[in-house]
């Protein structure tokens, strides 16, 4: 990504992301890059790290359309995990898992190094923009730019903390394979209680 050469300190996103910050490490501010994670069911988290993430058959029903999910909290991300024995207990999928010792299982979730690039900030959500109107013809990538042909690098879906109308966690969302990449693989077990971060 070096269309901007080096000028991503002057963007929208990137002047708003330093007064309300993210809550992972900026790793590199001329291409606004940061460490996201990603949570999937196994099938998919074993395609993302071996083939990586495509473009072209992303998930068409998200909040902005056809692209590569990712959050700075792992909270977010481990909404998207379901149980390994009946594949419930997932956002995605029916909500009560039958299984007793979820505890015991393993997960898995990727902390992808992600290329934000120049960030289109989302506080006030609207359909047909983000996500299309017609099934057949989904929206699959970033918006324009305010008065230019020029697309935005990525979308973000602001929270409600900080002026979203939606999202209780703030959602990242890429439409290129470029922009991502695998760089930790963190396994982790589920706590029995439940907490609030």
């Amino acid at each position: 990504m070096t269309k901007n050469n080096n000028q991503l300190e002057n963007s929208e996103g990137s002047k708003y992301l330093q007064g309300c910050p993210l809550l992972v490490p900026l790793l590199d501010a001329r291409a606004n890059e940061y460490w996201l994670f990603h949570g999937s069911d196994s099938k998919t988290l074993s395609t993302l790290l071996n083939a990586g993430y495509d473009p072209r058959v992303s998930n068409i029903d998200g909040m902005f359309g056809g692209g590569f999910y990712l959050a700075e909290n792992s909270s977010k991300s481990n909404q998207y995990i379901p149980c390994p024995s009946c594949e419930r207990n997932c956002i995605l999928r029916e909500p009560h898992c039958k299984c007793k010792n979820q505890e015991d299982f393993e997960f898995s979730i990727i902390l992808y190094r992600t290329l934000l690039g120049d960030v289109h900030i989302v506080k006030q959500y609207k359909k047909d923009i983000y996500r299309g109107t017609d099934k057949q013809h989904p929206v699959r990538r970033p918006p324009n730019k305010r008065n230019s042909e020029e697309l935005y690098d990525s979308v973000m879906g602001e929270c409600k903390k900080y002026g979203g109308d939606r999202l209780n966690y703030r959602e990242f969302v890429i439409y290129d394979s470029g922009q991502a990449y695998p760089e930790y693989l963190i396994q982790f077990k589920r706590s029995a209680e439940r907490t609030k971060p």
